[in-house]
């Protein structure tokens, strides 16, 4: 009982709608994830901020490493130490987002693909006897993203941008069940599902200056078919703020608000600070908070740093997080283990990114 709890609690995204991903490119990563009011990012309404025809490509790197155990005590009481239950790794590279942006005039056309939830995780686990004697180990692995392919348009007068998204999204969850037994048969289990669903967005920039930039999109319920399947995504509000401070050296400061109602309320908090430097560089830091939408008591940290150049006619950007998962404050009352249970998880993503001005 207690190995499925594990399996299900640490498979959330796997198991349903899979994890949002929380950042766009690499300076939105460096920014801490900000997406909707810096350009070329989630809200279609930032396409309005290019005033040439711009190629933007990006790729990425993750891994993740997740420890789950019980704290261990003595007859006394004392914490002692932890038992390890299992260790799950992962890590893939992949192609990022990549978009195209044409201006005429008022008007701004575009064309972007990019990962919108991941579905990608591995499960290792070695069971054992009364006398530690292994009796079968499994490797359950899942690999797979929904992706969206969407064309936008956009307006842009007097410091008002808005535009508009038509999410085709497409994808594939891959999921491949090992059993290796000792002294019997191993097992291998594999399965390929499909996604396909359709998506709407729509968004504003209010940009009264150089100065600031107050923003909001919204992204309407969707459902996506797997195969004779639905799986149900739910309304997202987007709200972001961007202030550069004038007659000084420039520095932006972003902040983001993210709100979507799963069976609870889930809010998400973004914070980034970009310094210019050296004329055409730009420093980045930033962090992100959100929970996981099956246990809202469970929440990542993600510590982001970037780097990045612009110049006339190309810019580059470097992006890099470290995220932490903190599970203290979940209730685990109702399986009988109290506080005793413990989990560790570590994730990483490194992220490259290139634009082409025409």
């Amino acid at each position: 009982m207690l190995l499925l709890f594990i399996l299900n609690f640490t498979l959330p995204g796997v198991s349903f709608q899979g994890d949002p991903v929380f950042y766009y490119d690499a300076r939105s990563l460096g920014l801490g994830g900000n997406g909707t009011v810096i350009e070329n990012t989630f809200n279609p309404a930032t396409i309005c901020l290019s005033e040439k025809i711009q190629l933007n490509l990006s790729g990425f790197l993750y891994e993740g490493t997740e420890k789950r155990g019980l704290r261990v005590y003595d007859s006394y009481g004392n914490n002692i130490g932890i038992s390890t239950i299992s260790v799950c790794q992962t890590s893939f590279l992949d192609l990022g987002p990549a978009s195209l942006v044409v201006p005429i005039k008022i008007l701004r056309f575009g064309l972007k693909n990019y990962r919108m939830y991941d579905f990608s995780y591995y499960f290792h686990h070695t069971y054992r006897d009364y006398f530690y004697q292994i009796i079968k180990t499994v490797d359950n692995t899942y690999d797979g993203a929904l992706n969206s392919l969407a064309p936008m348009l956009g307006i842009s007068y007097k410091g008002v941008n808005i535009g508009f998204e038509n999410d085709f999204m497409y994808g594939s969850i891959k999921s491949e069940l090992k059993t290796f037994y000792p002294f019997a048969e191993d097992s291998i289990k594999s399965d390929k599902k499909n996604l396909s669903g359709n998506g709407f967005k729509a968004g504003i920039i209010y940009a009264p200056s150089i100065y600031v930039r107050v923003a909001y999109f919204f992204e309407n319920k969707f459902e996506v078919s797997v195969e004779n399947e639905k799986i149900e995504y739910p309304v997202c509000h987007n709200a972001g703020f961007y202030y550069q401070p004038p007659y000084h050296i420039p520095t932006k400061f972003v902040i983001e608000f993210n709100y979507r109602r799963w069976d609870k309320p889930i809010y998400c908090y973004k914070f980034g600070v970009e310094h210019t430097v050296l004329y055409n560089y730009s420093l980045r830091y930033g962090f992100s908070l959100y929970p996981d939408y099956n246990q809202p008591a469970v929440w990542t940290t993600n510590i982001t740093l970037g780097l990045g150049g612009q110049f006339k006619n190309y810019d580059f950007d470097v992006g890099f997080s470290f995220g932490k998962r903190d599970y203290a404050n979940t209730d685990f009352g109702g399986l009988g283990i109290e506080e005793k249970y413990i989990f560790d998880e570590t994730n990483i993503h490194y992220i490259l990114s290139f634009g082409f001005k025409l």
